[in-house]
């Protein structure tokens, strides 16, 4: 700042200074009004150019941490609407379990027992309306190939993936759950028979053949379970070069389901080479069937234009359990009991499920208030500092006003020189 010199009149320094001063005071008066009204103690990059490139970063972070956490509530609450119906469901386990244990008192007769029957079909239908009515944004419980992905932290690569289906009732993606999956199916009759159907075929190599029931239309339910593929296939061979025999048994909980047979023509050459995974004489193989019902064969040779037959013959087919007597309904009961445990055990896995969300959600909120803390110091104003500084600089503004009046009159004092 350059000194004044009152004995030169034409530049008036002390003025100036006094006027410099005023400037300062008024821009310093300026960005502590603003920081005031807005809130923020940086309104433009100049304010801190640092500093807001670190209050932008947090601020990202910040609010991407609300939205994981707003993602969270909201996978809580599509779990929430699983275990509601998946409650139901075992609401419903509970009272098939009591009309069974009713049905087993032999004091009831047949009417008694059909009219239990159905009542419990009734409870089959819930079920089955209870999975369906389980949705948010698309089936939960009923398929298996929808997979939620739940973004649990900021890194686009941290996610909870599951499939309340598939972990719930452990059967393969592509199908659906129903109360069969529960193994609580009941029916009038547990016994259906369907015609066998046979195929020939003349001398040469059949690649691929496919065996198909000869009346599909009866035994649409065995259809469906066989969709679900919860069967396993054994299959054996036996025999020699001149007559072999391929067998093959379907079964289940419930029984032999399914016999298949192959059988070349004695004495004709007809040796049966493969039938699926059973290769060798006394070889004994296991296929699941995952899905459909068609049967193929592959390497059938036939020779010396001799013919064989395959037979394929759904002899005895279970559909369902039912109450004809005290052992038929205690055997219900303990299919209850397992199917009481399956839903137990779902209702476990959406608890762990849950609490994961809610130990994330918990660890997630602390990191977003720290966050929010950090921006907050660089990025928003001191509102009482500001205010001091506003009442200094507002004195100081009124100060510079008063020095640059005086500075103004200070040249008259040299005209005292010419009286």
């Amino acid at each position: 700042m350059a000194g004044a010199d009152f004995t030169r009149i034409a530049t008036n320094i002390s003025a100036l200074n006094s006027l410099n001063a005023l400037q300062k005071v008024n821009t310093k008066l300026g960005v502590s009004q603003l920081r005031l009204a807005t809130g923020k103690r940086i309104n433009a990059a100049s304010d801190d150019a640092a500093g807001l490139n670190i209050a932008t970063k947090f601020d990202m972070k910040a609010k991407g941490l609300g939205q994981v956490l707003a993602n969270i509530n909201d996978a809580k609450s599509l779990i929430s609407v699983a275990e509601g119906h998946l409650s139901n469901v075992s609401d419903i386990l509970t009272k098939m379990k009591v009309k069974a244990q009713q049905a087993a008192n032999d004091t009831l007769g047949a009417e008694e027992r059909k009219a239990i029957l159905e009542e419990l079909k009734s409870y089959n239908d819930q079920i089955d309306a209870e999975v369906a009515q389980a949705q948010w944004g698309g089936p939960l419980l009923s398929d298996r190939d929808i997979y939620f992905q739940i973004s649990v932290s900021s890194a686009a690569e941290d996610t909870l993936r599951f499939n309340l289906a598939e972990a719930v009732f452990g059967v393969a993606a592509g199908k659906t759950f129903n109360s069969d999956d529960l193994g609580v199916r009941v029916s009038d009759s547990a016994d259906a028979v369907v015609a066998d159907t046979a195929v020939q075929y003349k001398a040469g190599t059949i690649g691929d053949p496919t065996l198909a029931v000869s009346d599909p239309a009866d035994i649409n339910s065995v259809l469906g379970e066989l969709e679900q593929g919860h069967y396993t296939l054994e299959i054996s061979t036996t025999g020699d070069g001149t007559n072999a025999a391929i067998t093959a048994r379907l079964r289940d909980a419930q029984g032999q389901l399914v016999t298949i047979s192959a059988t070349g023509e004695a004495g004709g050459g007809g040796d049966i080479g493969t039938v699926m995974n059973a290769t060798s004489t006394g070889a004994t193989a296991a296929l699941h069937l995952g899905s459909g019902v068609t049967i193929d064969l592959t390497g059938l040779d036939v020779t010396n234009g001799q013919a064989a037959t395959v037979t394929v013959g759904f002899d005895y087919v279970r559909g369902g359990s039912t109450l004809d007597d005290n052992s038929a309904a205690r055997a219900f009961m303990d299919k209850v009991d397992v199917a009481a445990e399956k839903v137990a055990g779902a209702m476990s896995y959406i608890g762990s499920v849950v609490n994961r969300l809610e130990y994330q959600e918990s660890s997630l909120s602390v990191a977003k208030v720290n966050t929010e803390a950090a921006y907050n110091r660089i990025m928003n104003a001191d509102m009482a500092f500001e205010q001091i500084e506003a009442t200094k600089y507002m004195i100081l503004q009124q100060t510079s006003v008063a020095m640059l009046a005086q500075a103004n009159m200070s040249p008259q004092a040299i005209m005292g020189l010419f009286r």
